[in-house]
């Protein structure tokens, strides 16, 4: 990384601290500046040595992904918040198997991210490779419809963070 992008990491590093402080003070900065010299050298990001398996940020894909991201947090905040607030129960869990189509770490990690981060599901397990996601769903009434919303996170994740390679293998995939 280069000493710029490497100073904008920490700088950025230690304003999320001194933002989740909420408190601007010299022990916050200085602490801040401990906890992101320390992040930067115990997880400093490697680089693939193949640029077609980096990671590449595509803006338009990403704006996509994060308004699709936020719909479906609403969407199951709401359905829940329902399930809470009326008296009968139409809670059907089960655990869904989903083969992802791509085989990168990053897409991935994204995909499990936003599953998890989603009330009502949950990723219990990651297997193989290419990866199957066993995820367990609080509302399963239509489980191709389950499967079909996952692998739609993981389209969109990897239009939006994927490299090359991970764009190929969905394109692959994809009918």
């Amino acid at each position: 990384m280069s000493a710029p992008r490497h100073f904008a990491v920490l700088l950025w590093t230690v304003t999320l601290w001194v933002l989740l402080w909420g408190e601007v003070s010299i022990a916050n900065v200085l602490s801040g500046l401990a906890v992101a010299a320390t992040v930067s050298v115990l997880a400093g990001r490697p680089r693939s040595a193949e640029p077609e398996r980096r990671a590449r940020i595509a803006p338009l894909a990403a704006i996509h992904f994060a308004g699709f991201f936020i719909y479906k947090l609403v969407e199951a905040n709401l359905v829940l918040a329902w399930e809470i607030v009326t008296p009968r129960n139409r809670i059907h869990t089960g655990i869904v198997e989903v083969p992802l189509r791509t085989e990168t770490n990053l897409a991935t990690m994204i995909v499990a991210d936003v599953i998890t981060l989603t009330p009502g599901s949950l990723v219990i397990e990651v297997v193989g490779s290419p990866p199957v996601l066993y995820v367990n769903v609080l509302h399963l009434h239509h489980l191709e419809r389950v499967r079909r919303d996952l692998l739609r996170i993981e389209e969109l994740s990897v239009r939006a963070f994927g490299s090359p390679t991970a764009r190929a293998q969905l394109a692959r995939s994809t009918p």
